[in-house]
């Protein structure tokens, strides 16, 4: 839909005037340019304030929403505001999910998002997308609980509703690199253990280096 306009959502609460100016950069002739947006949607406070550290002045706008629903609920809510706000095409929306090692949530997570919603898994949680931040990992593990005792090995005093972007940007680099080798298409999602927040995160980056 272009040039955008607010769609008629029946109800369904509008963003703020404030969220609305978010993604718009005045140059200095005057004219507005939009930037590209994306909308991703987090399962837990971890991956929010993680995506919430990744905004930079002038790069791509990042709407991060923990709306603090299950696995199901959150891929329904990333479809329900792809349709009522003012995203487009060239928008992304992403959500950032743990398969908890469960073959069959995955399996109805993938269903679920269709082609509109893109995913972000990590096998068994995103605590490993930080942990290879900061070191290289292949042995699988039996429980989410391991990978966090894991990460405060290498970040002492690291915790969920602690997480800060400070200790993981410069190892941004060696986690897509690490999550790659592991394995290179993203979509063998119950490897374990894997991730494929990689792709997300090599697509914010790209449109902030432009």
């Amino acid at each position: 839909m272009s040039p955008r306009q607010p769609k008629d959502n029946k109800g369904l609460t509008r963003r703020s005037s404030i969220e609305r100016r978010s993604f718009l950069e005045r140059r200095s002739s005057g004219t507005r340019v939009e930037r590209k947006r994306f909308l991703i949607l987090c399962e837990g406070e971890t991956e929010e304030r993680y995506f919430l550290g990744m905004r930079t002045r002038g790069g791509p706008v990042l709407d991060v929403v923990n709306p603090k629903i299950d696995h199901l609920g959150v891929i329904e809510e990333a479809q329900r505001r792809r349709r009522t706000d003012d995203y487009d095409d060239s928008d992304e929306v992403w959500c950032v999910l743990d398969t908890e090692l469960e073959p069959k949530l995955t399996e109805r997570m993938l269903a679920k998002a269709g082609i509109n919603v893109r995913l972000a898994l990590s096998t068994p949680c995103f605590d490993f997308w930080l942990l290879l931040h900061h070191k290289d990992h292949r042995a699988p593990f039996q429980a989410a609980g391991e990978v966090e005792k894991a990460l405060k090995r290498v970040v002492p005093g690291w915790s969920k509703g602690g997480t800060r972007i400070a200790d993981f940007v410069d190892g941004i680099d060696d986690a897509c690199r690490r999550a790659r080798a592991i394995e290179p298409e993203g979509k063998d999602h119950m490897r374990n253990p894997s991730t494929s927040v990689w792709k997300l995160v090599e697509f914010v980056r790209a449109i902030s280096d432009e």
